[in-house]
């Protein structure tokens, strides 16, 4: 018995250092803190803990922001999360293209993918913060 559980852990140790060992790993990693620092900032921490609603009616219309700074809803959090995440990218995109040699087309679309990317998500964070002060 004490055989079998001895090559059992050798086996998963030796399929848990593959996996730790592996390119992607090391890729997968920081990309899965990030998401969850974007989904923290979004407001994961308040969804969590207090019962939300996904939008809420003001006078017949529905509104995914809560026009006041102690509330959130969790539509909220989804918006907050894609501008956030659009911004991440817009970010990337443009130390990507920084990195290339020379100006390439390629580099060209890159630069404008990142600003235009850039652009929506302040744009949209500002919107956001104007539906919530009211």
């Amino acid at each position: 018995m004490e055989r079998k559980l001895e090559e059992l852990y050798d086996r998963i140790a030796k399929s848990f250092g593959k996996v730790v060992s592996s390119r992607q790993f090391g890729i997968g990693i920081p990309l899965v803190v990030v998401l969850f620092v974007i989904l923290l900032m979004g407001g994961l921490l308040y969804c969590v803990s207090n019962p939300t609603v996904a939008v809420i009616f003001i006078g017949g219309v529905a509104h995914v922001f809560i026009p006041d700074f102690m509330m959130q809803t969790s539509g909220e959090l989804f918006v907050m999360f894609t501008y956030y995440l659009m911004a991440f990218v817009g970010v990337l995109l443009y130390i990507m293209a920084g990195r290339e040699r020379f100006l390439s087309k390629r580099v060209k679309y890159m630069y404008v993918f990142s600003s235009i990317l850039l652009l929506i998500a302040f744009v949209g964070i500002l919107l956001a913060l104007q539906a919530k002060v009211g």
